[in-house]
């Protein structure tokens, strides 16, 4: 972006946080610690100079870190934004597994050849109370290779009930791009807490169909915010990984 782009966008943002919060352009300047004119005149364009201890307490007042006041668009900014979200426990959670994943890195030469892979607390079933799952490793360089950054995690599967389509000890290889037609997708309904395996069939209203004939079809309406909100999609699964013993290089 160039200089008058980042400005812009800052001054814009600035401007949403204050109306948002219902606040006059002199409260707003009084919480950013610069006089009233002095915040006319940025909002006027009048000025391109920003105090930086300004942008400081606009931090602070608002907790939007600079670069998404100025306009920056990133997947770490997109992280930061989820995790601001979160109670202090599940911060906590995730920062246990950021820590788990960078001892894993500093100890393993070749960690970049293994992915994590979510293995669920309990029989992993359709419709099943996913509240709980453990974290492994598993050396998958072959599908590292074919699938590149698109590959993001994997699911053991823990049970024999999605057979025929999918054995006890497969792993679903995921990527976490919105579903296309014919994607077998996991999905977890925020009202029940119940996870879904599901083929993705579009239309509207799309049809969440079961893998393996067995279980209920949902139907979700795409201009209906509120339904659509009722799904949380987890991961749309590129290919199953077959392996025989977990502790085993998982490569085909």
């Amino acid at each position: 972006m160039t200089r008058q782009e980042v400005t812009g966008n800052y001054i814009i943002n600035m401007e949403r946080e204050r109306v948002r919060r219902g606040y006059t352009q002199p409260q707003m300047a009084k919480h950013m610690g610069i006089s009233t004119s002095g915040y006319k005149k940025i909002v006027a364009g009048e000025t391109s100079k920003i105090d930086l201890y300004a942008a400081y307490q606009l931090y602070k007042f608002t907790g939007k870190f600079i670069f998404e006041l100025c306009g920056e668009e990133s997947a770490d900014l997109e992280l930061f934004q989820s995790l601001r979200s979160l109670s202090p426990s599940q911060k906590a959670f995730v920062s246990d597994i950021i820590r788990f994943e960078q001892n894993f890195q500093e100890k393993e030469m070749d960690s970049g050849e293994y992915i994590s892979v979510l293995v669920p607390s309990g029989s992993l079933e359709d419709g099943m109370i996913w509240d709980s799952a453990n974290v492994i490793k598993v050396r998958a360089s072959s599908y590292l290779q074919k699938f590149g950054r698109d590959l993001h995690c994997g699911v053991l599967i823990t049970s024999r009930n999605l057979q025929p389509v999918y054995q006890e000890g497969d792993i679903l290889l995921l990527n976490k791009r919105p579903p296309r037609e014919g994607d077998t997708v996991i999905l977890v309904n925020r009202e029940d807490g119940r996870a879904y395996l599901r083929k993705f069939r579009s239309g509207n209203p799309a049809r969440l169909v079961p893998v393996n004939e067995y279980g209920m079809t949902f139907e979700v309406d795409w201009d209906n915010t509120a339904e659509m909100d009722k799904w949380i999609k987890f991961g749309c699964v590129l290919t199953k990984m077959r392996v025989t013993d977990i502790g085993q290089n998982g490569d085909e």
